[in-house]
């Protein structure tokens, strides 16, 4: 049997290991998204404030969290009247 020393070293060893795969597999494709929508506002010479608002919106869609501006919301209108 191993001392409980060793147990208590050898999960500290798998977690950390754990948590450096996530953070490489989540982190990385992450930090290219960023780095690469900075590269194109540095490019198109855009405002601090147009950046952010296209960061945003570049995040938004990535997530499935976009929402176009030019849909009506006959939708959420529908789902309002049903409820009443």
């Amino acid at each position: 049997m191993a001392s409980p020393t060793t147990r208590v070293t050898f999960r500290l060893v798998v977690a950390i290991l754990v948590v450096t795969l996530v953070l490489f597999y989540v982190g990385r494709p992450l930090y290219w998204k960023i780095s690469a929508t900075v590269q194109e506002i540095r490019e198109n010479k855009r405002t601090v404030k147009q950046g952010i608002s296209q960061f945003v919106y570049e995040a938004q869609k990535s997530v499935g969290w976009f929402h176009d501006e030019s849909d009506s919301g006959a939708r959420e209108n529908r789902r309002a009247r049903s409820l009443f």
